[in-house]
């Protein structure tokens, strides 16, 4: 299927090229809001404002994304490239399951990695220090965060960068130099060793993959929304870190969780293919 852009000039430059460009443009415009919750936390830490005005921002951007506002010529296109398509409920019900499993196999390489490699002191210090903030706080800085990430991080890599790269390359394509790109983008933090490398490129793939076989990407954001607001506050010692038993920092854990999601991903697979 052609790719329908206004802009000739801009369609001339490579496929994978537009598509970087565009998802780092929404990473950075959607992240935006992240300086408010420093300022909410310096002015008024007991009164977490910067949650209702994060999620405003996020339903505007989304909206925008998905094909509301100006320019009406890029509208189509804007829609297209989110792929934020509807699910019957038969195929969101086993994706759901499906995706829960494979969330959990993947995220257990978190626990796995930390335990058996060394990582830099930084990778567990906190943006903020949270021990001197009420619960409420501590509960809207992680939402905050894990929104974000669910529906930026998702909106750029496996929306618009695996949409355009996809229709000119083809799915395997498409999902491995969005991985690669989702790898790259978190270099910044400093967890993101080259030890962590299978981790993102194993995550990114198996929300791809979901993608992939469902045509949407709204799973996906409920998958990373749910990973990080579970594993944030163990990263930064809010909450017990569940790395320190044997059964997860070994690996079983993920084992286990493979071998749910292997069938259910195979029932899904003869259910439900994307269209191309």
């Amino acid at each position: 299927m052609g790719e329908p852009r206004p802009n000739k000039g801009w369609n001339r430059l490579p496929a994978v090229l537009r598509a970087i460009v565009i998802g780092m443009v929404i990473l950075v415009f959607g992240q935006l809001p992240a300086g408010l919750i420093a300022l909410n936390l310096k002015l008024a830490p007991e009164i977490p404002w910067f949650l209702a005005f994060n999620i405003l921002w996020l339903w505007f951007f989304w909206r925008y994304l998905n094909g509301w506002g100006w320019p009406a010529s890029t509208s189509a296109v804007r829609k297209q490239d989110l792929r934020a398509n509807t699910i019957s409920s038969e195929v969101w019900i086993l994706s759901m399951l499906a995706g829960v499993a494979g969330l959990i196999s993947v995220m257990g390489l978190i626990f796995v990695i930390s335990h058996h490699t060394a990582l830099p002191e930084e990778a567990y210090q906190a943006p903020a220090e949270f021990t001197a903030y009420p619960l409420r706080t501590k509960v809207c800085i992680f939402l905050s965060m894990a929104l974000t990430a669910g529906v930026v991080e998702e909106a750029a890599f496996r929306g618009y960068m695996l949409s355009i790269i996809q229709r000119r390359h083809g799915w395997l394509w498409g999902i491995l130099v969005s991985s690669v790109l989702f790898y790259v983008v978190h270099l910044s933090h400093a967890y993101a060793t080259l030890s962590f490398l299978p981790f993102f490129l194993l995550y990114s793939f198996l929300h791809g993959y979901l993608v992939y076989l469902t045509g949407s990407i709204l799973l996906p954001i409920v998958l990373h929304f749910v990973g990080d607001f579970t594993v944030l506050p163990m990263q930064y010692g809010v909450i017990a870190d569940a790395g320190k038993w044997p059964f997860v920092h070994n690996g079983w854990l993920s084992l286990l969780a493979l071998m749910v999601a292997v069938p259910l991903f195979y029932k899904l697979s003869r259910f439900s293919r994307s269209p191309t």
